[in-house]
This record gives C-alpha cells, structure tokens and sequence, in this order.
C-alpha cells in the first residue's frame, strides 16, 4: 500500500478548511492593517499639535519681542479696542516699537515701526507700517501670524489704577501700560477650542 493510500492521511485540504483558513487569515490582516492605520493616525496628529505648537510659540514670541520694545511716543500713543466678531473676543492693538521687525531682511536695523495686531474672522494678522507718516499701502505689509482662531483678546494693566482693562486709550493717559495679558483661542482639530495665555511686559522706551 502506497502513502497516500494508507488509512487517516488526507489527500488535502476541504473547502471550508481553505475558507477557514482565508478568512482567519483576512481577520488577522485587518487587525494588523488597523493597529497600523491607528498608529500612524496617532503620529500624523502628534506632528501636527507639534506643528500648531511650535506655530504657537513663534506667533508669541514675535508679539512679546515687539511689545517689550514698544516706544512712547504721545504722536502715535499706545490703542487697545475691545471688540467681537461672532460673539468671540476680537480685539485690536496698535503701537509703536523700536524692532528689527520680522517681515524685513534678516540683516534690517532696527528702526521705528507701527504694528497693529488684529483678528479678521479665523485668523490673526500683523500689520507693519514702516514710514510713520505715509500715506500709500506701499508703507504697510501684512503678515498671518495663527490660522483657526477662534478668538483674540488683549488686557491692560494700569499701574496707576492698580487695575486690569479691556480697553486701552494712550491719548489720555499719563503713563502706559505695565504689562499686557494676550489670550488666544486656537480651534483644535477635536473642534474644541484651546485658550493659550501669555504674559507681556511693556517696554514703553522714551
């Protein structure tokens, strides 16, 4: 008698042992393909919350530089307004600072600029005005500094009135303000909205 032929040796594999087996196989497939794709989802959401992040960092870094070089000058005094677009806070600021502002050369010397910071639906912009007394849009250039704001709110501290205010009006007052609370509300891509807040002090040089 032959091997093949001898008694509980089969000839091979059953239909629904080849289906058993494909689909087994096509299980385990999906949990692998899965873990993968949930991996690399993780990963992709990782770099860019760190992409936001470093974003984030930058935007406030250039505001804090320009702000702790800000420039009393009762000629272009120091404005805050408080406003709201859609019922979120967004507010507006207009100073003058002594910077090598970011939107010239790298090798730029510093000089006087006017900057005014406001929000414009989702986004946060910078204007820049190099020549104080021009009057063309040649003299303005204009920057994005955040993506996906949901909000944009600036606080004053007035020293003399040992007081936070909304709003700030450098015509009539004596002195400026000592320091500036920026919020910033990002939408995240959870569509939850993140608050970051920083503390700024006012240079205000003469």
């Amino acid at each position: 008698m032959s091997l093949h032929q001898r008694p509980g040796f089969d000839e091979g594999f059953t239909l629904v042992e080849v289906l058993l087996a494909t689909a087994l196989v096509a299980v385990i497939a999906a949990m692998v393909f899965g873990s993968l794709h949930v991996s690399a989802a993780a990963i992709d959401g990782a770099r860019n919350a760190a992409a936001r992040e470093q974003l984030l960092r930058s935007t406030l870094r250039i505001m804090m530089e320009e702000l702790t070089a800000a420039v009393a000058n009762p000629l272009a005094p120091m404005v805050g307004v408080n406003a709201t677009q859609d019922g979120q806070p967004a507010d507006t600021v207009v100073f003058l600072t002594l910077s090598q502002f970011h939107a010239g050369n790298a090798g730029q010397e510093s000089e006087m600029v006017r900057i005014v910071y406001t929000r414009e639906n989702d986004r946060l912009l910078r204007f820049i005005r190099r020549n104080l007394y021009g009057m063309t849009d040649e003299t303005i250039d204009q920057s994005e500094l955040a993506k996906l704001v949901k909000g944009f709110n600036l606080r004053y501290y007035d020293s003399m009135a040992n007081a936070w205010l909304d709003e700030w009006d450098g015509r009539s007052k004596t002195a400026p303000p000592a320091a500036m609370l920026i919020e910033l509300m990002l939408l995240e891509d959870n569509d939850e909205v993140r608050t970051f807040r920083q503390w700024v002090p006012i240079g205000m040089k003469s």
